[in-house]
């Protein structure tokens, strides 16, 4: 497993869907992930530190799971089949160890607000992640400086 870093929220220009970039923390491989309009803006809500005047899904999963005296220690991004992605919620309480089954996207929005780490199969991301090579740096900081700017009503949907 390698662990992985929330690298941003962007919306493709192509398709017009929003997808979560993750960067191996340890070298220069992006994971670029499609996901839903509602998870980009609770992920990026989130990174941006909004709160919204009601919880959003994410937000009452974070509580449950507290009420429920368990804790998120870590998401797995454990598969890549026929062009979806899989994860794993890796929790434990009291009575021990619980794996769920979940979306990245919603998997993703638990991590960024539980502060836990982002992990992704080797096989997954060899399948799947974009190499930086030299001298495309200059292009992922023109990224990066484009999404310290993207607000979550950047993603809604367009007629």
């Amino acid at each position: 497993m390698m662990e992985m870093e929330v690298h941003g929220v962007n919306l493709d220009l192509m398709t017009n869907q929003p997808v979560i970039i993750l960067k191996d923390s340890d070298s220069h491989r992006f994971l670029p992930i499609w996901i839903g309009q509602f998870e980009a803006t609770s992920i990026l809500m989130e990174i941006q530190g909004i709160k919204p005047s009601r919880p959003l899904t994410h937000d009452l999963l974070t509580t449950i799971i507290k009420k429920l005296e368990a804790t998120v220690q870590r998401i797995v991004i454990n598969d890549l089949r026929d062009g979806t992605f899989f994860a794993k919620i890796h929790l434990t309480k009291k009575s021990g160890r619980l794996i769920i089954d979940a979306r990245p996207s919603d998997a993703i929005a638990l991590a960024v607000r539980t502060k836990v780490p982002i992990f992704a199969e080797e096989a997954v991301v060899e399948k799947a992640s974009i190499v930086s090579q030299e001298g495309e740096e200059e292009e992922v900081e023109r990224f990066r400086k484009f999404l310290e700017h993207v607000q979550p009503d950047d993603f809604n949907a367009r007629s």
